[in-house]
């Protein structure tokens, strides 16, 4: 069914912007406090003014590509925020996209960047610890929403979402600052992953592939970013993520 001009609402959720900040904000810990903080910061700054901007996600193609997916199948991405991603995946050939974040803002740019070409894309404000689809995708895509899980229980409940949404057999591609990246992120506090420490954190998924990168910021600066391809069992483990 063709989406309307705005975005619809599953709740709140993180976003992805990742600029530093000399005065760090409160760190938000519940779904009404992370929605207004990262509404904040899509609705203060220009697309390129934050430094996670990329007009072409290539690691994250990369990964997509490895997977060699038919193009009918369903594929979400998760604090998408100003991600070209979906774009790039259009190009492609993929037509069964969702994007979610908590910024009302953010997706309503991405809604207006793609015009008639994304018309089917499903844009949704949503909390990606509390996600409860009405239907599962057979590939998880997360850039950077990972590593502001500072908390055993954000973990845990990320976990539980990702296995509600994602079908047995199904693909996660996940990418996370690196043990040599930025140790904040919008005045945010993250975890900083190593391949192997990203990979225990989803216990029963199989490692298909990794990779990783050193991002420029639009200002010139760098950020190493951890990445991996994973898979869900074709049967489901029950276990959680880990602590």
């Amino acid at each position: 069914m063709p989406l309307t001009n705005r975005p619809r609402h599953w709740g709140g959720g993180y976003g992805r912007d990742m600029n530093t900040d000399t005065n760090p904000p409160q760190r938000p810990s519940d779904a009404g406090s992370r929605t207004d903080f990262w509404e904040g910061v899509h609705d203060a700054k220009d697309v390129d003014g934050v430094s996670w901007w990329q007009s072409v996600p290539g690691l994250s193609l990369g990964l997509v590509d490895s997977t060699h997916l038919a193009a009918e199948e369903a594929i979400i991405d998760v604090g998408a925020g100003w991600s070209t991603l979906t774009d790039h995946l259009l190009d492609r050939g993929f037509h069964d996209l969702t994007a979610i974040d908590l910024s009302a803002t953010a997706l309503q740019s991405v809604r207006d960047r793609l015009g008639d070409a994304g018309a089917d894309v499903v844009l949704e404000v949503a909390d990606v610890l509390d996600l409860r689809p009405r239907r599962r995708f057979a590939l998880w895509h997360d850039r950077a929403v990972y590593h502001f899980l500072t908390e055993p229980d954000e973990r845990e409940d990320y976990f539980a979402s990702l296995e509600r949404s994602l079908r047995p057999g199904g693909w996660l591609v996940v990418a996370t600052f690196g043990p040599d990246g930025p140790a904040t992120c919008s005045g945010l506090p993250i975890v900083r992953y190593t391949h192997e420490e990203l990979a225990a954190q989803f216990p029963g998924y199989q490692e298909v592939d990794r990779s990783g990168e050193d991002h420029i910021t639009p200002w010139g600066t760098t950020q190493q970013f951890t990445a991996l391809l994973l898979r869900r069992p074709a049967r489901a483990s029950g276990s959680g993520a880990q602590g």
